[in-house]
């Protein structure tokens, strides 16, 4: 038998990097803990910050893709543990599944947990026809929005029938199961055919009441602390589960968009490049997969990445988006019964190699090199330690640096201070409030200026979206007449708007550094004035970490999206100069959820996030202030100094 340590080396060097960071990010939390057992009181608070920081860090990587791409098949590759998600021809992933590796921190007794939607939700659905059903009572078709509420009734009944009474017990709850099992996790996460389930198979029995699943994976080959997500993303029925897979994808620092080898990236893959569109370009991993399936593997691959690249150019998306080929399929195979692998599949790996192994061992090396894994593993690495990981890094040195000063400063003040002059705690806790007040209200009234910016951006790229839609109309009907179906791709609104917030975001964190030099220049001021010390310059700056999510609600599908026949016939014209009125409301009516919720869900939690780091700055600043007044009543002592040179 081969053996598996072999083909799981491909693993640990795949993800060696990630591997070293931790270990690097592990001394420094050493280090961290060591300046906490110096016990320094007024900067505990800020240690155990940064320890929190360190704790909570677990990169995420989602995967997304077109139907039926393989991407179960590649996950079950990237961990090493063929057949684990559901990846058969049938059944397709229909849940968020969360796998934790290495996690630090599991649950008790738990591998698999299981949340389910809530009666709200449901009611919901059932009420409006989910997002389907919303578009098409918006778009005036209330015949159709009936028949998506009647297809969503039948399916919750359905349900309910199946589950009995389960169904509202488990409304709203979650459940937890102490081991891996594949029976369970075909339950839970894909969809079963309805006739079979209507005889009594388990596949898919929970699916449609499930809204994600956690799964926790402890192996040695894989590395510690990675979440990899795989989302029902672009194929979710009634789009029940839409703002959930896009939420999930704005909180990833990476994102591996998988394709099919036959189908590449076209332009009706619409949803998939509104989500590569939403996120930063430098985060995404296009992985062509299935190559296993052409007849020459390696003879085709330019001519499939050039289409990608001319279908990504069109989108005004660079070179920056990385594009690997593999088989998920292959590298399945060389960690299972290399020997089962299918004749056609075999020969398009002789092909690709140029060789005919002698052996099975030779078989598994040769797919595994080929199956594009190890690449896969290490672009996804980079962009985690590179990105996100530095950032914890950064942040973290930097904080430690500054606990460090203050606690040197507190005992250089408290040396050279005259306690006769100290003041009192309330009139030092007034001033204190002073600067916090000054700095958060300036932060404040500049933030207000740049939402209110936005706004004004987002509303003319609107404006102007609604304009160019109706002159393109005009243009078709004054060419065509009222005959054929007239659409306008929304690509132009969505990037500006993603434009208008990125470049607002990035003003906000310049607003934000410039409030935190306020605090520092106002505690500067106060040291100088009474107690008579002159602090070394620091430079203020926001934490490498960024304080706002992707603006994925702009993938978020909308009716001039839409190319089913409904929607066709909806964009076919009716009464002369009836057409622009009516287009013009339907734009407006779907495009302005997207500018509340870009505002409200996105950017409005992006100030109150940078507003925390002023109040935290000052906070930690006052605390330090207060450590240098309780220092000078009571002096320094030989102790105290010797741990801090420990």
């Amino acid at each position: 038998m081969y053996e598996a340590n072999s083909i799981f080396d491909w693993h640990r060097r795949g993800f060696e990097a990630l591997n070293s960071y931790w270990e690097t990010l592990d001394q420094l939390e050493q280090a961290v803990k060591d300046v906490s057992d110096a016990d320094l009181g007024f900067v505990e608070d800020q240690l155990d910050s940064v320890l929190e920081t360190i704790d909570a860090f677990e990169p995420t990587v989602s995967v997304i893709g077109q139907v039926k791409a393989g991407k179960s098949t590649l996950l079950n590759a990237l961990i090493g543990k063929p057949g684990m998600l559901p990846s058969d021809v049938n059944p397709w992933t229909s849940v968020i599944t969360a796998l934790h590796l290495n996690a630090r921190h599991r649950p008790m007794d738990t591998r698999a947990l299981f949340r389910f939607f809530d009666r709200h939700e449901w009611d919901r659905l059932v009420a409006t026809g989910g997002r389907l059903g919303e578009m098409a009572n918006r778009a005036g078709f209330e015949t159709e929005a009936e028949s998506v509420r009647k297809q969503v009734t039948a399916m919750r009944d359905a349900t309910e029938a199946r589950l009995g009474e389960q169904f509202e017990d488990l409304l709203g709850t979650s459940r937890a199961f102490p081991t891996l099992d594949k029976a369970v996790l075909d339950q839970y996460i894909c969809y079963g055919d309805p006739d079979d389930l209507a005889e009594g198979a388990i596949e898919g029995t929970y699916a449609d009441l499930t809204k994600s699943a956690d799964l926790y994976l402890d192996l040695p080959h894989l590395p510690r602390g990675l979440c990899l997500r795989d989302t029902p993303g672009v194929n979710d029925t009634f789009m029940m589960r839409e703002q959930i897979t896009l939420n999930a994808i704005g909180d990833s620092r990476a994102c591996i968009v998988v394709l099919s080898a036959h189908q590449a990236l076209t332009t009706m893959d619409l949803a998939l490049l509104r989500i590569i569109c939403a996120i930063d370009a430098r985060e995404v991993v296009i992985f062509v997969n299935r190559i296993d399936e052409l007849e020459d593997p390696r003879g085709a691959q330019a001519a499939i990445r050039n289409s990608i690249r001319k279908t990504l150019g069109r989108m005004g998306l660079g070179e920056e988006i990385e594009i690997l080929f593999g088989s998920g399929y292959w590298a399945n195979c060389a960690m299972g019964d290399v020997s089962e692998m299918a004749p056609a599949s075999r020969a398009a790996l002789e092909k690709m190699t140029g060789t005919t192994p002698s052996s099975e061992t030779e078989l598994r090396q040769r797919a595994m090199e080929a199956s594009g894994i190890g690449a896969l593993m290490q672009a996804v690495v980079s962009r985690i330690v590179e990105g996100p990981g530095q950032a914890v890094l950064g942040d973290v040195q930097d904080e430690l640096e500054r606990i460090i000063e203050r606690a040197e400063t507190v005992d250089s003040v408290a040396r050279v201070a005259d306690p006769s002059t100290i003041l009192s705690e309330s009139k030092l806790m007034l001033r204190l409030a002073e600067i916090e007040e000054e700095a958060v209200s300036a932060f404040n009234n500049e933030a207000a200026g740049l939402r209110a910016e936005l706004r004004e951006r987002l509303d003319r790229a609107q404006e102007q979206f609604v304009a160019s839609a109706l002159e393109a109309l005009q243009s078709h009907i004054d060419t065509y007449g009222e005959i054929g179906a007239w659409t306008h791709d929304p690509t132009a609104l969505r990037m500006a708007m993603k434009t208008a917030f990125a470049s607002n975001c990035a003003r906000l964190r310049r607003k934000g550094e410039s409030a935190l030099d306020m605090v520092s220049d106002g505690i500067d001021s106060f040291l100088a004035a009474e107690f008579g010390v002159i602090r070394e310059a620091d430079v203020s700056r926001f934490p490498e970490q960024p304080q706002h999510r992707a603006p994925t609600v702009l993938a978020r599908m909308i009716t001039l999206d839409m190319q089913g026949a409904w929607w066709r016939r909806y964009w076919r014209f009716n009464r002369k100069g009836a057409a622009q009125a009516r287009y013009r409301e339907v734009i407006i009516a779907e495009t302005t959820p997207l500018i509340e919720d870009l505002m409200t869900e996105y950017f409005d939690p992006a100030i109150a996030r940078s507003r925390e780091i002023v109040e935290r700055f000052a906070f930690d600043q006052g605390q330090f202030c207060k450590a240098v007044r309780e220092r000078c009543l009571s002096g320094a002592s030989g102790h105290d100094k010797e741990r801090l040179s420990a």
